[in-house]
């Protein structure tokens, strides 16, 4: 298309062409639901400047949906070319010094993806246009957004404040329009004025933004943009069966802090996140080491150091390990505190996504997403991230991971039953489920299961399982495993440690705080006492390309080989530089660049699962890979690569 335009000195002129109509589009999809094809737009003039976008045709839109006395507007839902999807993300931070590194967001994208979460939120310090081409690119969403507590939320009603935010809007609106990535924006936690609201939408509107703008990441409105339909919270530590709860709510108007798995929640996790000790060790001193596992009161620096504990304070995880001595038992070392802390990152990380898939189906308040507060921190942090600043992956990341499996079986906690879901974009057929109760002592006290299923796109099915599930056992726990199958295949592997005594939360002192008051912890002091377990290991490393530039893949076999009926509990593998020998090189030997599809997991007695992960042949510094296996009741051991 052309024509000839005359434009006057020092003016400017809107240059409008015919409506192209595209036949049979490439719809671009989020990477779970199907592909991502671009679209290219360039234009040229004639003895001007020239310009190359690209942009994807994609069909976003929103409603409020249900209603029930925690969410009398009904509650924010989001779909993709007219398919309803469960939001499952995290907040998104910049590194502390806005350096920017395209190389770092790729990186950052291959986790994110690795993780199965498919939304980032950004709260204002807006990227440049090279992150939302990668996001673009890889098919992760964006909920992005305007920074909370500052200027932007109060800035007075001055004329010329005014036309700052229209500019400000009009500028963003034309830098995000044209990403297929970007589904939505919207103000942060507090709703804006009358006069705010009319000022941004009027930049919005000369931008021809077209996504959905919401008035608050809070239960709040604005007069123009109505009910937000979204909630905030909790922001401190909650014990898992906290997220399934969907009977209390804070009777304020921004429902904020207010329970569990109903409606979007837009910020929320358990608080503190322990690293591991490989990363501990790369940013923490020996004293700050010394007390993570000996002071729970003292103020961490990198847990955002504020003064005393209790209440609004996240200086120390106090909170956290309060809850950590009473649910399991108390630690001797900084290592035993660490893995202890993996296992309740992990099971609380897994039970926030699976609760809010479990959910989606409720026809009153159902939970239509959750994002993780947050995803990364820019910079070391034992708050608030499921992967540390060193790309650390820890207990949180692959308790994440787990529950956002593409086919995936879950434990429902609040009623016992098992869930189904389909997380991709085609139907799956021919799956069964089998449901295995066990005893700490390896008894199997209930197995049972169910053959030919079907779920199509997005679908999640409830109760497909009910396992018999004790009452009393040997130390008052117990072990619920989940295998789903495909063409009689093995496709997701899913454990469940369940106390008989399951945690009890305080509502009345707990709506309207960042984190649970607890009336009673659940008991599982019993996993201390698991006889050590027998476990064996293989691994063989080939060329081949994968995510982020890897090379390598390695392929990790590991087999519970004991010969009486003992778990291996919690089992992880790392690839570290090892030595000619075979054993590993001494100090800081992680290979850091790994990608893997399942970790952290649990076996029984005969039973044997292979990893695979990926990783950069130049993370080795020219030394000999090999494989750590450890677990809660195996040491550590080597095996070549």
């Amino acid at each position: 298309m052309s024509q000839n335009v005359t434009v006057a000195a020092h003016s400017k002129s809107t240059v409008t062409f015919p409506v192209q109509t595209i036949s049979h589009p490439q719809v671009w999809w989020p990477y779970q639901m199907g592909a991502q094809p671009m679209y290219t737009l360039d234009t040229t003039v004639s003895g001007g400047n020239s310009t190359h976008e690209q942009f994807g045709i994609r069909t976003i839109t929103t409603a409020l949906v249900g209603k029930a006395p925690s969410a009398p507007d009904g509650v924010r839902q989001y779909s993709v070319n007219g398919v309803p999807f469960v939001v499952r993300g995290g907040g998104f931070a910049p590194d502390l010094f806005l350096r920017y590194s395209s190389t770092d967001i790729s990186r950052q994208v291959a986790l994110l993806k690795n993780m199965g979460l498919n939304v980032i939120r950004l709260e204002g310090h807006l990227p440049p246009d090279d992150f939302f081409q990668q996001m673009d690119k890889a098919g992760m969403l964006i909920d992005s957004g305007q920074q909370c507590c500052d200027f932007w939320e109060t800035p007075g009603t001055a004329t010329a404040t005014m036309n700052l935010l229209t500019l400000s809007a009009q500028t963003i609106g034309e830098n995000e329009r044209d990403h297929p990535s970007v589904f939505t924006y919207s103000w942060s936690d507090n709703e804006p004025s009358a006069a705010v609201e009319t000022a941004e939408l009027k930049g919005f509107k000369a931008a021809d933004f077209s996504q959905p703008i919401i008035s608050s990441a809070e239960y709040k409105s604005s007069p123009q943009l109505g009910a937000s339909g979204e909630k905030e919270g909790p922001y401190d530590y909650v014990p898992p069966n906290y997220w399934y709860d969907t009977s209390h709510f804070d009777s304020g108007d921004d429902r904020t802090n207010a329970g569990g798995s109903w409606g979007f929640d837009s910020e929320e996790s358990a608080g503190d996140t322990v690293p591991t000790l490989d990363s501990i060790n790369r940013f923490l001193n020996a004293s700050d080491q010394a007390h993570l596992w000996q002071n729970p009161d003292f103020n961490q620096y990198h847990a955002n150091y504020e003064t005393g504990h209790g209440g609004y304070k996240f200086g120390t995880l106090f909170t956290f390990d309060t809850a950590l001595t009473n649910r399991y038992g108390k630690w001797t070392d900084l290592a035993s505190y660490v893995q202890e802390a993996q296992v309740q990152n992990y099971e609380n990380t897994r039970a926030q996504f699976e609760a809010f898939l479990d959910h989606s189906t409720n026809a009153a308040a159902p939970s239509t997403g959750t994002i993780y507060w947050q995803a990364n921190k820019g910079w070391p942090t034992l708050l608030w991230d499921l992967y540390n600043y060193d790309g650390d992956q820890a207990g949180s990341f692959f308790g994440a991971k787990k529950a956002n499996q593409p086919l995936h079986a879950l434990f429902a906690i609040d009623n016992n039953t098992v869930t189904l879901d389909n997380l991709s974009g085609t139907t799956q057929s021919n799956v069964s489920v089998e449901a295995k109760v066990y005893d700490t002592n390896g008894k199997v006290l209930d197995d049972q299961g169910v053959n030919g299923l079907s779920l199509a796109p997005q679908q999640v099915r409830n109760a497909v399982v009910k396992p018999k599930v004790p009452t009393s056992t040997p130390g008052n726990v117990y072990f619920v495993e989940l295998l789903v199958k495909q063409d009689n295949a093995i496709v997701d592997r899913n454990v469940y440690w369940q106390p008989t005594r399951q945690d009890a939360v305080n509502w009345s002192s707990t709506l309207g705080n960042p984190q649970a008051t607890m009336t009673t912890y659940a008991d599982l002091t019993g996993l201390q006492s698991l006889a050590a377990a027998k476990v064996s290991a293989t691994a063989t490393t080939t060329s081949a390309a994968g995510p982020d530039g890897a090379d390598r893949v390695t392929k990790v076999t590991v087999t519970n080989t004991s010969t009486t009926p003992t778990v291996g509990f919690f089992l992880r593998a790392d690839v570290r530089r090892g030595t000619a020998s075979g054993g590993e090189q001494a100090g800081d030997n992680q290979v850091t660049s790994t990608l893997w599809d399942d970790n952290d997991i649990t076996l029984w007695p005969g039973e044997s699962q292979t990893l695979s992960v990926t990783w950069k042949s130049a993370d080795l510094k020219g030394a000999t890979p090999v494989v750590s296996v450890s677990g809660w009741n195996v040491g550590r051991f080597d095996v070549k690569a």
